[in-house]
């Protein structure tokens, strides 16, 4: 594990007064404070405009305007886009537990937080209840996380990243990942590789497809070596990309997938396709969650320390709140491991 300052420590949150939000709509302070409390006599438009400016500022409801929030309730809100992904339950299973050991409990927010309006819906639960925030879910474009900066609220990111923005965050190197499934199917005579990723504004498709690429462009390969498809984190997604993929002029030989789901619609379209695996199309997927390695599967696939990652990011989030959200920002890179199974073999 690589443990050490991701960026330097951020100033102290700015309040923001009601007054900010009224200068920038250009309507009267009255207004901003009925429209947030909701009276009836401000129309939905206008209400709707005040919340959205209020939650993009960083407005924080005070004490007086919202349920008393105690000085410490115990509980930390863990968010995650969906539950299709059994990398994320075990995930979850994980967390809960190592926040169970540290005296917290968890509350669960299936939301993909892409939005800053879809804060509004849990304004109430995060400025009145929660110590904290574990993000499972983030992407690159997502500008809640940086909300959550701005209004001081004790964030971790997991398995994802965030660019420029300051927060402690636990990952693997999936740069390194990428290249180290590119060599494994190099090594083994493939020199047309497809990759079937998920979301292209998410920190792991991102560097996975970078590190599958910048490998293979310095062994030798040229890029039309390479065909790249992004898509969804689903075995559907893993499907319909690998059917379009097989139909290319020239096909690939491998595939490396964007995780272990993707790579369950990879060999389903291979098995349609009547298309024998290893021997005509080697697969690797990432994350080895605990289907990958039955017999009816078989997946080789890159290993995430899941167990691991979610202990780092439950201590590293009760350590800021401790801190009151003072001190250096941390960034865990924890090791991954290549899990070679039936799936990758020899270019025939």
């Amino acid at each position: 594990m690589r443990t050490g300052a991701k960026r330097p420590a951020d100033a102290k949150p700015v309040k923001v007064r009601l007054e900010d939000v009224a200068k920038k709509l250009g309507i009267s302070v009255s207004t901003v404070s009925r429209s947030l409390a909701g009276h009836p006599a401000i129309s939905s438009d206008t209400r709707g405009s005040v919340q959205a400016a209020a939650a993009e500022l960083g407005y924080r409801v005070p004490a007086q305007g919202r349920r008393a929030k105690k000085s410490a309730t115990k509980l930390i809100g863990v968010v995650v886009g969906a539950l299709h992904n059994r990398f994320m339950t075990v995930l979850l299973t994980h967390l809960h537990d190592a926040l169970q050991e540290l005296g917290y409990q968890i509350t669960l927010m299936i939301d993909s937080m892409n939005d800053s309006g879809n804060l509004l819906a849990f304004r109430p639960l995060i400025d009145g209840y929660l110590d904290g925030l574990i993000f499972a879910t983030a992407t690159l474009d997502s500008p809640v996380v940086a909300e959550m900066q701005r209004r001081g609220i004790p964030l971790v990111l997991v398995v994802r990243s965030v660019d420029h923005v300051m927060v402690d965050t636990v990952e693997i190197d999936n740069v390194y990942a990428g290249a180290v499934a590119a060599e494994h199917l190099y090594e083994l005579g493939h020199r047309r590789i497809g990759l079937v990723m998920g979301p292209q504004n998410t920190s792991t498709s991102r560097d996975r497809a970078i590190g599958v690429s910048s490998c293979l462009k310095e062994i030798g390969l040229p890029p039309e070596s390479i065909s790249l498809v992004w898509g969804d984190y689903t075995t559907e997604s893993g499907y319909s990309s690998t059917i379009s993929m097989l139909r290319e002029a020239d096909p690939v030989t491998a595939i490396v997938a964007g995780n272990d789901m993707i790579a369950l619609g990879v060999l389903e379209a291979a098995k349609r396709q009547g298309i024998r695996v290893p021997d005509q199309l080697s697969i690797i997927g990432f994350d080895d969650m605990p289907l990958a390695g039955s017999p009816l599967v078989g997946l080789t696939s890159i290993r995430q320390p899941v167990e691991a990652m979610a202990r780092t990011a439950a201590r590293r989030l009760v350590e800021r709140i401790r801190a009151g959200g003072m001190g250096a920002y941390a960034h865990d890179v924890l090791p991954i491991q290549l899990v070679r199974r039936d799936t990758t073999g020899p270019r025939s």
